[in-house]
């Protein structure tokens, strides 16, 4: 219960990390907001959450600044402020970079750097006019910090884009950024770089990222969700302007 009475968001909250997120700042006694573009889904998130306490479904395209201030001003009317934000929402596209067109590479950078913006610059509003000391945590990318390794896409169509390891570049500068222009007023900033997650992805594709891989394996769904309650938590109070890569060692050599 390292989070008890802490009002949360997380953006993305239907996806594979995002309801893992969810799951794991419920069970240390948050109140969640479960936020993605399909309520009815994230109404089915939150019915699995802690029954102990309330939890809200919250519809919000991360990418629209009406949505955003729409959403965040419902959070601050029902819970009158908010502690803890994961910016999980992103897309990626996984077109050949030879057919990718303009709009479709800026749509990335809209959705991933640009939503994450709209959600710092909110949650900083929102924590700044209650007063409220903040964790606001960043989800990069390891293809963030390096390129993605073109000999392990084998069998998988689904091939690391340019634009969205940009995107995620990106998004770990405005960490830094954001961490040092808010920590007057209290509020943390920091990312997670997570390595591959293994979804059933393809076998050559698993056997080549594995071997490529220090720990020999993909990162299991809910090996993310730890790192995040750590910096959530007052055990991270001095920490600030980091990201973290969960990777299994990817990117140490």
């Amino acid at each position: 219960m390292r989070l008890k009475g802490k009002i949360a968001l997380v953006t993305g909250a239907i996806g594979q990390l995002g309801r893992q997120f969810c799951h794991a700042l419920a069970r240390e006694g948050a109140t969640v907001w479960v936020s993605d573009l399909d309520i009815n889904r994230c109404k089915a998130v939150v019915s699995q959450l802690s029954e102990n306490l309330s939890h809200y479904p919250l519809i919000m395209d991360v990418a629209d600044p009406e949505s955003v201030q729409s959403a965040f001003s419902e959070i601050k009317k029902v819970s009158g402020s908010l502690d803890i934000l994961i910016n999980n929402a992103g897309i990626a596209v996984f077109t050949p970079f030879e057919e990718r067109t303009l709009d479709a590479f800026m749509n990335v950078f809209k959705v991933n750097a640009g939503g994450t913006f709209l959600c710092i610059q909110a949650a900083a509003k929102l924590m700044r006019a209650q007063k409220t000391e903040g964790s606001i945590i960043n989800i990069g990318s390891i293809h963030g910090m390096v390129s993605g390794d073109p000999r392990i896409y084998t069998d998988c169509s689904r091939k690391t884009a340019e634009c969205y390891g940009a995107s995620k570049a990106a998004i770990i500068h405005m960490t830094q950024y954001f961490a040092v222009h808010l920590a007057e007023f209290g509020i943390r900033v920091n990312c997670i770089s997570p390595g591959g997650v293994f979804n059933n992805q393809g076998k050559d594709f698993v056997e080549n990222y594995n071997y490529r891989t220090p720990m020999g394996r993909m990162a299991k769904e809910t090996e993310l969700a730890g790192t995040a309650i750590f910096l959530a938590s007052d055990e991270a109070s001095y920490v600030t302007g980091q990201n973290i890569a969960v990777d299994g060692g990817w990117t140490a050599w």
